[in-house]
């Protein structure tokens, strides 16, 4: 008796208009799964398949299941007027729900006049929790006429219906993996957004716990991985990131929100020695508890803003730069940060290794700069700092293999508040330099700092102090320096 009902539910199918998504509740075919070509699609024919992958979609979000795409391209189109959510050509709020692939022989396409809309391909609406897509290529280079906001994956939206009460509820555990895009910008769709954007529209609709793992960003229009607000507990590992055109490959900014908190970026591989816009391929803004660790930055480096509590550890960054902020570059506020054993090579515009710079009126506090390998190729520092306190940088290696006029190992600026709590410890700097560290008051003065076990070697100076705004004596011991240009006043220990 079920087997003569799933026939006749599947003859029906043509027959049903699509719009809100159908609570029903047809069993998985022969395959186990929920299986598009069950449903009337066929892959490779270039005639739209949305309506029946919507409805094998609709009926594994019932009750939890897994919709299988076979091998093959599967032509999908942006959902009409009337629907449900009529930017995706999928989207679910279910729960325990996986779309799956063959890996790259299983393609879902997109293309056409998009009408200047927003199209996503496949939506995350409020109410979706343990969702997991998987081994499959998304393919939007054939859209014209797009909007900024058309997106190859949308996590979190504002989709929702008060009356199964999404509009409360948040998007849960969320797994992307082994996932290709291809979502260019093309002469024909010159706004597009992101491959994969995180929108939590509301602190009630946050998106929580999302990992991101294995997949490779092979052209994206905006970022890569966009991140908007309200989202929290974010994990993205061992990906390769090689769009050649993005603005950043993460852009991590809580726009709107309250701050975001939790995000780890660990084990990438980032190419972007072709791409257009700034220096950094990874750029986080107003998040807390951040780690960034084990990965490869080929082309860009890294910036951090108003964010705190982070550890940048572990990373190799191989850059080419526009423009002069850091490979790494700390901007505002960076309260409570690690930034340890990464190994940094920096040509193109001059700038440091690593820069730490005020913005407004934030300020560095509790910052550990240690057991980093800085070439800095370029006319500049390999650390720079403005106005930190309570900052220790200790242990580093600076090599300089370019003699220039102006460079320095450890560059301390004064120009907002007086720098207090310093201390700079057992760091190696080597190259014909203006000066291995320079401490310059201009115009607030330096209070409390020590110098201890610091090494310099081929530079006209090892040690220089200027500035109006004075020091307080320097605890100095230990030091190899050479020639120093600071005042015996300045000094004390030596």
């Amino acid at each position: 008796m079920k087997t003569v009902f799933a026939c006749l539910f599947l003859l029906l199918l043509p027959m049903l208009t699509p719009g809100e998504h159908q609570a029903t509740a047809a069993m998985p075919g022969p395959k186990g799964c929920y299986d598009p070509a069950d449903y009337g699609a066929k892959p490779n024919d270039d005639i739209d398949d949305r309506v029946p992958a919507q409805q094998a979609l609709d009926d594994a979000s019932a009750t939890g299941g897994r919709v299988c795409f076979g091998a093959g391209v599967w032509t999908l189109t942006r959902a009409s007027r009337g629907t449900y959510n009529r930017f995706a050509a999928l989207s679910t709020h279910g729960q325990h729900v996986e779309i799956s692939g063959e890996g790259p022989s299983t393609v879902l396409r997109i293309g056409g006049d998009q009408g200047g809309g927003a199209t996503w391909v496949i939506s995350l609406d409020p109410g979706a929790s343990d969702i997991r897509l998987r081994d499959f290529v998304i393919d939007t280079s054939g859209m014209t006429n797009t909007d900024e906001d058309t997106h190859a994956i949308a996590i979190g939206t504002n989709i929702c219906t008060p009356t199964n009460g999404t509009c409360s509820m948040p998007v849960l555990d969320v797994s992307v993996e082994r996932m290709r895009f291809v979502h260019p910008r093309l002469p024909g769709a010159p706004k597009k957004g992101d491959c994969i954007r995180l929108l939590g529209n509301t602190a009630a609709t946050e998106v929580l716990r999302t990992k991101i793992s294995g997949s490779t960003f092979t052209d994206c229009a905006r970022s890569d991985v966009g991140i908007q607000r309200n989202v929290n507990s974010l994990t993205i590992i061992g990906n390769h990131f090689a769009s050649p055109r993005v603005d950043q490959h993460i852009d991590a900014e809580a726009s709107g929100g309250e701050g975001d908190k939790r995000i780890e970026i660990i084990g990438n591989t980032f190419d972007s020695p072709g791409t257009t816009q700034g220096d950094h391929a990874v750029s986080i803004a107003t998040y807390k508890y951040a780690v960034i660790s084990g990965n490869v930055f080929n082309g860009r480096g890294l910036s951090l803003h108003q964010s705190t509590d982070a550890v940048v550890t572990g990373n190799l960054f191989d850059a080419t730069c526009k423009k002069p902020g850091g490979v790494i570059a700390v901007s505002n506020v960076a309260d409570r940060m690690v930034i340890a054993d990464n190994v940094i090579y920096r040509r193109g515009a001059a700038g440091p290794g690593i820069g730490v710079t005020r913005d407004r009126d934030g300020l560095p506090s509790e910052l550990m700069i240690t057991g980093n390998s800085i070439t800095n190729e370029t006319d500049a520092a390999g650390i720079s700092m403005e106005s930190p306190q309570d900052v220790t940088i200790s242990h580093n290696a600076m090599r300089f293999p370019t003699p220039t006029a102006n460079t320095v190992g450890v560059h301390l600026l004064a120009n907002k508040r007086a720098i207090d709590k310093v201390m700079l410890a057992n760091n190696r700097i080597v190259g014909a330099l203006k000066a291995g560290v320079q401490l310059e008051a201009s115009p607030h003065p330096f209070v409390d700092v020590t110098l201890t076990g610091n090494q310099v070697h081929g530079s006209n100076f090892g040690l220089r102090c200027e500035g109006p705004g004075g020091f307080q004596p320097i605890i100095s011991v230990g030091n190899k320096w050479g020639t120093k240009e600071c005042t015996a006043t300045m000094i004390t220990g030596e």
